[in-house]
């Protein structure tokens, strides 16, 4: 049986570039498709085919479905900064959902009609009681709010937060494809949109909606990964997250320890949690691109649509955390409290029962793992890929 030839987009990204060497050792053929605007072309595996192109440009990406035989597309080409979307939105509906429909639209045009989607925890916004954890796939078919989340943000140089702010978010989408009724939003999906806090979980979410539409209207199978907080690095210590400006709290602590952040923030000791600080689940990238994996075995196989949790299910404080990194380290982190932030939930994590029954995943690295591997990642990139 020929190999299958894999496209994946943003495929020179952290989790995205983890992902194509997971597909290689697997035996599938890769096409990495990135604009190495955040990418990295040190990232890329030497076995896969590198592209360089923008995945909102509709020549180029004709050109590429039609140079290589493609099966199925991974799509992790998306901005993913929660700040940085409350202050630029228009920059993300652009990116995460105009060149995700042009991007569609080519798989569509050059007949290709399986793709998985890279997603997120923020899809589920900030659920407020504790019988909503862990949080399930079927969260936001039962929550159907009448006013939007939405943090504070910034549209047209005008403050704006909540329903406001959503309503100009809707219709600038529902502007854009005027001329397209097959993806207009129905008052449904719209209700379901009100979810999310920022506008990156909404991007995300709209995106999981778009699919559906493409599913109905062209038969394209479609599988959303949405995952939970991503730390680690491969277990050598040569891939890892090479962001500029990185949010994570992981990073964060070992930029503390190697100089590159003179105090760690801790948002918050006054949550009803065992040590006071946020907890969250955490998941290794690794187990993020064997589950990548393991979804697209699942729609080869004929399956239909589905969305799927990847976390472990279980979540660890802030404190948990920090002290992971120093055990691998064996370093001591500086940090200060700072008060709670706004929109931040006391506890979120996830139920990742659907995926281990439907897919047979499930994660194998604990958060010790991702403090060692990313440890040795960051101790010996400093300055990412750019200089060892």
């Amino acid at each position: 049986m020929s190999k299958k030839t894999i496209l994946v987009t943003g495929g020179a990204g952290y989790i995205g570039s983890l992902t194509a060497k997971e597909l290689l050792d697997n035996n599938f053929q890769v096409v990495v498709v990135d604009n190495l605007y955040s990418g990295h072309r040190q990232a890329v595996d030497s076995r896969a085919s590198l592209e360089i192109a923008d995945v909102g440009d509709p020549g180029a990406m004709d050109k590429i479905f039609q140079k290589y035989r493609i099966d199925a597309v991974i799509d992790f080409a998306a901005y993913l900064a929660v700040g940085e979307s409350m202050e630029d939105p228009k920059k993300y509906l652009q990116n995460n959902d105009e060149n995700f429909i042009s991007l569609l639209d080519s798989m569509k045009k050059q007949g290709v009609n399986l793709i998985i989607k890279s997603s997120t925890a923020s899809t589920y916004g900030n659920p407020e009681k504790e019988s909503d954890f862990p949080l399930k796939e079927t969260y936001q078919e039962s929550y159907m709010p009448q006013a939007s989340a939405l943090l504070p943000g910034v549209w047209d140089g005008k403050n704006v937060e909540g329903e406001d702010f959503f309503e100009v978010i809707i219709k600038y989408y529902q502007d854009k494809c005027k001329s397209r009724p097959e993806l207009q939003l129905n008052e449904e999906e719209i209700s379901k949109l009100r979810i999310p806090t920022s506008i990156y979980g909404l991007t995300k979410l709209l995106d999981e909606i778009i699919l559906n539409k493409y599913n109905q209207s062209s038969g394209i199978d479609w599988i959303s990964l949405r995952y939970f907080n991503v730390c680690g690095a491969s277990l050598d210590g040569e891939m890892g997250e090479a962001k500029p400006k990185p949010t994570t709290l992981m990073t964060l602590a070992i930029w503390n320890l190697i100089g590159k952040l003179d105090t760690l923030s801790v948002f918050g000791n006054d949550y009803p949690t065992n040590d006071g600080t946020g907890v969250r689940d955490y998941i290794h990238p690794l187990d993020l691109a064997t589950g990548h994996v393991a979804a697209l075995r699942y729609l080869l196989d004929g399956n239909k649509s589905a969305i799927f949790n990847l976390g472990t299910g279980t979540g660890n404080t802030v404190f948990e955390v920090i002290k992971a990194v120093e055990e691998a380290s064996g370093k001591e982190v500086k940090y200060e409290f700072k008060p709670r932030r706004s929109g931040d939930p006391a506890i979120s994590y996830c139920d990742p029962t659907k995926a281990k029954e439907i897919l047979d995943w499930q994660a194998k690295y604990d958060l010790d793992d991702m403090a060692e591997t990313a440890w040795k990642w960051h101790s010996q990139h400093p300055d990412g890929y750019d200089k060892k």
